[in-house]
This record gives structure tokens, sequence and C-alpha cells, in this order.
């Protein structure tokens, strides 16, 4: 028995499609999924199929199905889902404002 991951509240299950394009890293899906998992676009989210998770860029598109995620093929392979299947999108609580404060010094031309 395969143990489905029903998400949890901060974020929302999706069914999987197949993106015609090749790479990794970008997940597209419907302008109306931003809000609900308080993420901007171009940020990164996190996918998650059962014990399996990947961070994803985020497309939002209004072509897109409501209800979908496209995945590229690496990122179908890395999350061992196939099309049809659910995935669940949460935020990456945190994530982007400890880089942003953590790597400043690191950045061209600036001292620390």
């Amino acid at each position: 028995m395969e143990k489905e991951d029903s998400g949890s509240k901060d974020g929302v299950d999706l069914v999987v499609k197949k993106s015609p394009i090749s790479g990794s890293g970008i997940a597209r899906v419907h302008v109306s999924v931003l809000p609900t998992v308080e993420v901007e676009e171009g940020k990164p989210a996190l996918l998650r199929h059962g014990n399996k998770e990947r961070v994803v860029r985020l497309v939002a598109d209004e072509m897109m199905d409501e209800g979908k995620v496209s995945l590229r093929q690496k990122d179908l392979e890395k999350l061992r889902v196939k099309a049809g299947e659910t995935v669940t999108l949460l935020p990456l609580k945190g994530v982007g404002s400890m880089l942003g404060i953590n790597l400043k010094p690191f950045r061209r031309g600036e001292k620390r």
C-alpha cells in the first residue's frame, strides 16, 4: 500500500503533468496557486512526493490547468513521480531571508 502525502496546512496538493521542456528546477503552476501557498513567482518552493523532496523555482502561468503542476523530466525522476500522480507544493519559509542575510558579505563588490 502506497502512502499518499495529503499535504499540510501550508501546502497544496497538485496533479503532475510532464513538461515538454528538458532540464530541471522549474515548476509551472496556475497563477491561483501562488497565493494559496504564499510563494512569489520566481522564488524557490518545495515539492514533496512521499519521502522525496525537490526545491524548484515556480513560474505562474494563466494557461496552466488549475490543480496541476508541470515538471521537467529530471525533477520527475528525482521525485520518483509520474504524470497523473500527486505532489505537495510547500513554501520554503525562512530560506530566502536566511540566504539574503547570511550571503550579503559574499556578494561581489561588498566589503565585510
